[in-house]
């Protein structure tokens, strides 16, 4: 009876791994993140580009990046087969809209982190087709066979230059020289005590955010990502500050 029901049941239901590659128009890319939508599984891509999830026919990958439009697309069972393709087309700096004027305003993180997500929203409206299904837009593109194409060109260049990170070093020179952050900044507008400062921006390295980050260009994007790192840092020191209250007490 228990062999009966095992040829019952669905083989697109039993979990696989599905194994793909992520590139964009340069080259393959580093540190996207891969989620199941439908498992609540996350994966990132490695340095050649590479990831492996569990999944199975009909679940949702979604793929995110700070400088690639979101991805999402939903498993069919040739996608099993083998190595899938994935490509990301690069952001256009949809939060470049959003300026730094006037030194005598007060500066306001709250009001810039809405604007920044009214410039998304904006973006999303615009270029719609970006943020379909691979199956809606693709119209029949056999990336599979594409890839392996640009792979061979890949071979005959130099490989691409590394990729560069947002060092500590790089966040202490902007709070030391920058107009726009600085301790007063972390202290009152993010609410990192300044004991807790260094520690944030060692928190901050550890994203691996891109280089291109720390620019003049990009300091809204920057400013807007250590807005939302700040609250997940505060609550994890929150709760390590309980969990030694605790200890305290028992001890």
């Amino acid at each position: 009876m228990k062999h009966l029901l095992l040829l019952l049941f669905p083989l697109t239901l039993i979990s696989q791994n599905i194994k793909g590659k992520v590139y964009d128009s340069e080259s393959t890319v580093k540190g996207i993140k891969v989620y199941n939508v439908s498992q609540k599984r996350m994966t990132y891509t490695n340095n050649d580009g590479d990831f492996s999830i569990s999944a199975v026919v009909n679940d949702t990958l979604l793929f995110e990046s700070l400088f690639h439009h979101n991805k999402m697309i939903q498993l069919k069972q040739s996608d099993f087969d083998d190595v899938v393709v994935f490509e990301l087309r690069k952001s256009v700096n949809a939060l470049g809209e959003v300026l730094i004027s006037n030194d005598d305003e007060e500066f306001n993180p709250l009001e810039y982190t809405q604007e920044a997500e009214r410039a998304f929203e904006r973006d999303m409206k615009n270029n719609l087709q970006l943020y379909m299904n691979e199956s809606e837009y693709d119209k029949g593109v056999n990336f599979k066979k594409l890839f392996k194409s640009i792979r061979k060109l890949l071979k005959k260049k130099n490989k691409p230059k590394p990729i560069e990170f947002v060092t500590y070093d790089d966040l202490d020179s902007l709070l030391k020289h920058d107009n726009l952050f600085s301790l007063k900044l972390l202290n009152q507008d993010l609410n990192i005590p300044e004991e807790h400062a260094h520690l944030f921006l060692d928190y901050c390295e550890a994203q691996y955010w891109n280089k291109n980050l720390s620019s003049e260009a990009n300091k809204v994007i920057l400013l807007d990502s250590m807005v939302n790192l700040s609250k997940e840092f505060l609550k994890i020191t929150e709760e390590f500050k309980a969990s030694k209250d605790t200890l305290d007490l028992k001890n």
